[in-house]
């Protein structure tokens, strides 16, 4: 006899969550499986497909089974009580909105970033409507299921039939008034019911086993509809065995959950009232892997492991669930264990994992948080190009192979004029991104932001030439401070990286690395004066083939007077190079010790020493050990053979690479003194750094008053 006592909110808002899921389900199959209506969505990547990948297949099924549940009780064929049939049916429903709130969200999300903007056009903007009116439904679905629950849920007993029960039922009463096919219908769901939901070996009692064997095999199901359609790669079994499983775990990750609050298959009483510790952290485990799925590409940048293949995403996501079911399970013994000292053992490795779970991910989110130089104080706009170049007139002393001429490659940053807008060149594009080998310890170079613009004009007029070179080991892009705030001021700076001396130089697109005979290991006087000269010709080549540049640059350059510009030994190849040009207008050394003739000959150019305090070179010296005392016999022989002017300035604060970009990167305070950064607020350090140079460069080019200590900058002491 057909009854219907459910109450009509009840009934409303179960029939407005199935219209629901049917909205949703035809949204979801045409955004995920239509190439041609896809290609212009904004959801094409995770952690968009990780979430509808799940969501609309449950969907469809949980729906199809509200539907059963609502018309098999009102034919009055399934089992429950009119109360306790309403309470199923509400949480069903919020299930439902659930699982569809969760993939709208994440549509959002992707729509608010503006993910493939430039695909969307019509049809996109079409979708997101689409999606604003399933937002809508939703929304209103939400507000039914509130109004039908304000009396409150009604509560299972041992008697109410769970969703397995109510079902079969249901399928078996519809079925059986069908004639012979469907009284054969009939006797096959109540076997089902009374053998492979409720028998000694049935589903009820192996609830675990039968929802990863469900998943599974819906997840391979799915990895078959996708090699049958897009293929699977290169790699089809390995990419369908990758797919199954992570699909398999995402599955889980919502039908154990959402099982155990609608009660699909309720479980047989044991007298049990907890869950045993690994069963928790194993749910744990496996919630955590859609988790690392969807945000793999985010994981992976904070962690520098860009997940590139199968196998990394593998390995990414087995540390990332040991990781959470480490914690889980010592959360979960601290929370049982009621003796003092117990919990104090227990609480102290979780306290461990904890904090260095919570030091990593500080570091990988600093690893890629955007950073940007000191900006440049000149009245220009700054541009930036890059040469390869092959000094035909030299053997490379320094390649692993005789008899090959010396290449480098130079960067060039240019005055462009003051309006001039677009967006910033990359910090490090391509292989130069290797320069800097500090792991999480440091920021993405990627994550840089330069003030040079990419492609920009250059400014009007000709301006003087410096020629910069880095320290032993490092490369021209990571003195982009100081180049883009000499260029702001109206000069063309051309920065040398020496190869295979700098540990990594980027040659026609490929990486090269640094010899044993271009960065010694065990450095020492003999090597720095063999060096030298090479250094130093690389600086002049640079110099005289900026005079003869082609392209925009033509024109632009003034290379009657060069300063010759470095840090660390590209300082001493600056004050060689200064000393073997007739050009130079003067040289700037950066806290390098000086190496080869200049030492003994010196300069009849102005020269300035910057250095650190204390140190040899430009500061207050009081030597400790045989390599310091060289450093002021260099010194002092350079200075004391020099008839031009010498500029000595020790800036507080500094260590040895506060003159380097290295300022300007996240590294923890913790790790300063072994990167060899002062005290000093890095961007602080560039700015004094950069102001001397430019007051150097100024009076020496453009006949400026020379350095000079300044109240805006008291921690530059001059040296007598």
């Amino acid at each position: 006899m057909a009854r219907d006592g459910l109450a009509s909110e009840v009934r409303r808002a179960s029939w407005c969550c199935v219209v629901m899921a049917g909205m949703y389900t035809a949204f979801a199959w045409t955004t995920t499986q239509l190439g041609a209506v896809r290609a212009h969505s904004a959801w094409q990547d995770d952690p968009y497909d990780v979430v509808v990948s799940g969501t609309q297949v449950l969907v469809p099924v949980l729906a199809a089974a509200l539907v059963l549940r609502i018309v098999g009780h009102r034919a009055g064929v399934a089992a429950g009580s009119d109360p306790a049939v309403a309470g199923e049916l509400l949480r069903a429903g919020r299930v439902l909105v659930g699982l569809v709130a969760a993939t709208v969200a994440v549509d959002w999300i992707a729509v608010g970033l503006r993910t493939h903007q430039n695909r969307w056009g019509d049809t996109g903007r079409a979708l997101i409507l689409a999606l604003a009116v399933v937002t809508l439904v939703a929304a209103t679905a939400a507000g039914a299921l509130r109004l039908a629950g304000r009396g409150g849920t009604p509560q299972r007993t041992p008697n109410t039939p769970d969703w397995a029960d109510s079902l079969l039922d249901a399928v078996a009463g519809l079925a059986a008034s069908r004639g012979r096919p469907g009284r054969a219908v009939a006797r096959a769901a109540r076997w089902l019911r009374r053998v492979v939901v409720g028998g000694r070996y049935g589903l009820r009692r192996h609830r675990l086993s039968a929802a990863v064997l469900l998943c599974g095999a819906v997840s391979a199901g799915l990895t078959l509809g996708e090699a049958l359609g897009d293929g699977l790669g290169a790699r089809p079994w390995a990419a369908a065995i990758g797919r199954t499983v992570i699909g398999t775990a995402c599955l889980l990750t919502v039908v154990l959950p959402a099982g155990a609050y609608l009660g699909v298959l309720r479980p047989i009483p044991d007298g049990s009232g907890r869950r045993p510790a690994l069963v928790r952290a194993g749910y744990a485990m496996i919630a955590s892997v859609p988790v690392a799925v969807g945000l793999r590409a985010g994981i992976g940048a904070m962690v520098d492991y860009p997940v590139t293949g199968w196998g990394r995403l593998a390995r990414l996501t087995v540390v990332v669930a040991v990781l959470v079911g480490l914690v889980a399970l010592l959360t979960q013994a601290v929370r049982r264990r009621r003796h003092p000292a117990a919990r104090v053992l227990l609480a102290l490795p979780l306290a461990i994992v904890l904090a260095l779970t919570g030091t990593v991910t500080y570091l990988g989110v600093r690893h890629v948080l955007p950073r940007a130089l000191p900006p440049p104080t000149g009245p220009y706009r700054v541009g930036r190009t890059a040469f390869d170049w092959t000094d035909s007139g030299r053997l490379d002393p320094l390649a692993p192979e005789p008899g090959r001429p010396r290449e480098l490659s130079v960067w060039v940053w240019y005055p462009a004029p003051a309006g001039t807008a677009g967006p910033p060149a990359p910090y490090a594009p391509g292989h130069w991104a290797g320069v800097l080998q500090f792991g999480l310890l440091a920021n993405r170079l990627d994550a840089l932001r330069t003030h040079s613009i990419v492609a920009a004009p250059v400014a009007s007029g000709r301006f003087p030439l410096v020629v910069l070179e880095p320290g032993m080991g490092l490369s021209a892009p990571q003195f982009a401070t100081l180049a883009e705030d000499l260029a702001s001021h109206g000069y063309l700076v051309a920065g040398v990286t020496p190869t295979y001396s700098a540990n990594l130089t980027v040659l026609h697109g490929h990486p090269v690395r640094a010899t044993a005979r271009g960065n010694p290991q065990n450095f020492s006087q003999p090597a720095g004066d063999r060096l030298v000269p090479v250094w130093a010709g690389d600086a002049r080549f640079t110099a005289a083939r900026m005079a003869g540049v082609r392209g925009a640059l033509a024109g632009h350059v003034d290379a009657t007077h060069v300063v010759y510009l470095g840090h660390s030994f590209g300082g001493a190849a600056s004050l060689q190079a200064c000393h073997d040009d007739p050009h130079c207008a003067g040289a700037a050394d950066l806290d390098g010790t000086p190496y080869g003739p200049v030492v003994g000959t010196g300069l009849t150019a102005p020269m300035m020493l910057l250095g650190t305090p204390g140190d040899c070179l430009a500061g207050r010296c009081h030597p400790k050990d045989a390599d310091q005392r060289a450093i002021r016999t260099a010194s002092r022989s350079l200075r004391s053979a020099s008839s031009g002017p010498c500029f000595r300035y020790e800036i507080a604060g500094t260590e040895h690479f506060n003159f380097t970009d290295y300022g300007a990167y996240y590294i923890p305070a913790a790790l300063h003194g072994l990167a060899q950064l002062g005290p000093i607020d890095g961007d602080r350090g560039l700015a004094v750094v950069s102001a001397y140079v430019t007051a150097f460069v100024d009076h020496v080019l453009r006949a400026g008053p020379p350095p000079a200590p300044s109240h805006r900058y008291p921690e530059a002491h001059r040296m007598s």
